[in-house]
């Protein structure tokens, strides 16, 4: 059985997906790791990508590098999404990815980044014709979509990202109350205003799914923190739920705690400490403002979104 890969290098982390195709699953995983290296951490005033942080991804793809070999992985689809469509540096830093490591990075719109994720999320849903709305919090920017029959009726890409809004808002430690109430307007803001857009384009909001779906790092170690998972299991935090009141208690937990403290947290993975409060910021005010009931915690998503193209590509052209 060939075995393919997916590679996703954001703003805040390098996640690796190797798998098997399956007639009667989607996939079958045969290995999942991410590596925290922050490639939007200190982004420069002239939209530049820092040095040390390009440092820190490329030392990851390095050691995606071998293990893919290793693996033997037949073929790789590689993405970049966040920071990258921003940094005037970018596309020099994807070619210098490509001489260093034979990876080949495909820069991704945010339509793009928002599609290859609802493809990811509704492989798993159990439910996908239901209306739901969709988000996916990253390091840069987070996509919402408004989906109906498995199909995308909306989409945004805003540009709210738990790196971006930690370094732009957060520079105590704990964070005062100023700066949160500075963070929690900006979020109420931009995400209200994507609210009022929608609904006069005749959006129901009332018609949606009650629970709102979130994907990626921020609400898996959500639902990693509401579960106290000392591992982290997928299976337990694939359609996880955190009602609204539960999401705004551990909300202010870890706005009133120190980095020190945070790190302390049973299912709160390393290196996420400082991006936690933002990134439950984002979610929180998603809920407010859309009023859903609660968040489902879905551990597929733009990963799996990507494999899932590339295998069927591969499968046409073989045809």
């Amino acid at each position: 059985m060939p075995r393919f890969a997916s590679l996703d290098v954001g703003s805040n982390t390098v996640r690796l997906l190797i798998a098997e195709p399956r007639p009667d699953l989607p996939l079958r995983t045969l290995h999942r790791e991410r590596i925290i290296t922050r490639l939007g951490g200190d982004f420069s005033a002239a939209r530049r990508l820092d040095e040390a942080s390009m440092e820190r991804t490329m030392k990851a793809l390095r050691s995606f590098g071998e293990l893919l070999r290793r693996e033997k992985v037949e073929k790789v689809f590689a993405a970049g999404t966040g920071v990258l469509r921003e940094a005037r540096n970018g596309l020099a830093f994807l070619e210098r990815v490509r001489e260093a490591t034979g990876l080949r990075l495909r820069l991704l719109t945010g339509e793009e980044e928002a599609l290859l994720m609802l493809r990811g999320v509704l492989s798993s849903l159990r439910d996908p014709d239901a209306p739901h709305l969709v988000s996916d919090v990253g390091g840069w920017s987070t996509e919402v979509i408004w989906v109906e029959k498995s199909e995308r009726v909306r989409t945004a890409s805003l540009e709210l990202g738990a790196v971006a809004l930690s370094e732009k808002f957060i520079t105590h430690d704990p964070p005062l109350a100023s700066e949160l109430e500075a963070l929690h307007e900006s979020i109420c803001s931009a995400l209200g205003e994507l609210r009022r857009r929608w609904e006069n384009q005749g959006g129901r909001v009332e018609n949606l799914h009650p629970r709102l779906l979130a994907t990626a790092g921020t609400a898996t170690t959500l639902a990693a923190i509401d579960l106290a998972l000392p591992v982290y299991e997928p299976q337990k935090i694939n359609g996880h739920r955190i009602s609204l009141r539960g999401l705004e208690e551990i909300n202010r937990r870890l706005q009133s705690l120190a980095l020190d403290e945070r790190r302390k947290i049973i299912g709160l993975e390393k290196g996420r400490e400082d991006l936690i409060v933002p990134g439950s910021a984002i979610l929180l005010n998603l809920l407010q403002i859309f009023e859903r009931s609660a968040l489902e915690v879905i551990d597929s998503g733009l990963l799996e979104g990507i494999l899932l193209e590339g295998m069927e590509r591969s499968i046409e052209q073989r045809a």
